[in-house]
């Protein structure tokens, strides 16, 4: 990689040490360019022939969602445009049939986790796995999921400090009982090379809007081709409208995609941003980000180690986020941001800090990191 070059593409590294992707990612020049064409389009109201502008914007959104499946290693009827990461887990959990003595689980470090008014009304027990050891013990996880589990959610990444399960046999696990796994993709999509096929996963939902780099308020959900009959809609629209009659727009034959789940107007300028996004990262390569990735994880745990810090993170852990703890971190990552060195600290999970660089950043950045954070703590 030409990191001078890609540094160039993101204007607030000119003033910032942004170590933060896993809250927010930085905008490359050329998504810019995705909304820009967008807005011209719109404006100028650009058209071919009679169709109508809506029917630009449709086409888009289905050649970028054959973009994405493809970068998932899924199918383009497998994937669903949502609007946060949140509303693809409600789908699914809305779309499957539920019983009194149905049990769900999931660890206690979900960001989204399986307590709905659906699961409560419904009887179905919550079963929430304790956290020990910094990382989730798939042996707790076996331990929770039986032959009444029908769900199983799970992080790709933790977002608490980084933890990784090995999806692969998280799947084995969940499948070996008949229960399906749903995964919560946001803190790894982008970071990782991810293939739901090769981790045999059942549902994914994730948000672009961090390691991606795309756009906020707009999401993805991938269905298994297998799941999809059985998975209802849990609202309707006029884009998967179920009534037919005289004076009804014709309805679309989805029972067999995961358009059946976008009922209403999608967020079309945020696709045409997405699109840029997945240019600039296949044009990058996938896997070289993840490399690039995983080799500022190590270097940030070793130097952050080597300085004292008691990690939360998991030693080995190849994730794209760091956590260590800190007394009174958050105010101590305020002081950081005055000084234009951005990370995120909380007080909740022990009081901790959360580090996670990107390929866009340079092992100068995490030692500036952390000569200010030492500065910083000196001044306390």
């Amino acid at each position: 990689m030409d990191v001078d070059r890609i540094r160039c593409d993101f204007p607030a590294l000119s003033e910032w040490t942004y170590l933060d992707t896993s809250f927010v990612g930085l905008y490359p020049v050329q998504v810019r360019k995705g909304y820009e064409e967008f807005l011209d389009s719109w404006m100028s109201f650009k058209v071919e022939g009679t169709e109508t502008i809506l029917t630009e914007w449709l086409e888009k959104a289905q050649k970028v969602r054959g973009v994405l499946a493809s970068f998932l290693g899924a199918r383009p009827l497998e994937m669903a445009w949502t609007m946060c990461t949140g509303s693809g887990l409600n789908i699914v959990i809305n779309g499957m049939k539920w019983k009194k003595g149905d049990n769900v689980v999931f660890p206690e470090w979900e960001h989204n986790p399986l307590d709905t008014e659906t699961l409560r009304k419904s009887g179905v027990e919550l079963r929430c796995i304790s956290i020990r050891g910094q990382r989730l013990d798939l042996a707790d996880l076996e331990k929770n999921v039986d032959d009444k589990t029908k769900l199983v959610q799970i992080s790709q990444v933790f977002y608490v400090n980084g933890s990784r399960p090995d999806l692969k046999e998280v799947a084995e696990i969940v499948h070996e009982h008949g229960a399906k796994l749903l995964v919560d993709g946001t803190q790894a999509v982008g970071a990782l090379d991810t293939d739901v096929r090769k981790e045999d996963i059942d549902f994914l939902s994730a948000a672009p809007y961090k390691f991606l780099m795309g756009p906020a308020g707009l999401a993805f959900l991938y269905v298994k081709q297998e799941h999809l009959r059985d998975l209802a809609p849990d609202r309707v629209g006029w884009k998967n409208q179920i009534w037919e009659g005289e004076h009804a727009e014709k309805p679309l034959e989805l029972s067999e995609t995961a358009e059946k789940f976008e009922y209403g107007t999608l967020h079309f300028e945020g696709i045409y941003g997405l699109e840029k996004s997945l240019e600039y990262i296949n044009s990058l390569g996938m896997k070289n980000i993840e490399k690039r990735d995983m080799e500022f994880s190590q270097y940030l745990w070793d130097r952050l180690s080597d300085s004292g810090a008691k990690m939360y993170t998991p030693r080995g852990t190849r994730s794209p986020i760091v956590s260590f703890y800190a007394e009174g971190a958050a105010e101590l990552a305020a002081r950081l941001m005055s000084q234009k060195v951005k990370v995120t600290g909380r007080e909740a999970h022990g009081g901790h800090i959360r580090v996670s660089p990107h390929f866009y950043n340079t092992e100068d950045d995490i030692d500036r990191f952390i000569d200010r954070l030492l500065q910083a703590k000196k001044n306390t």
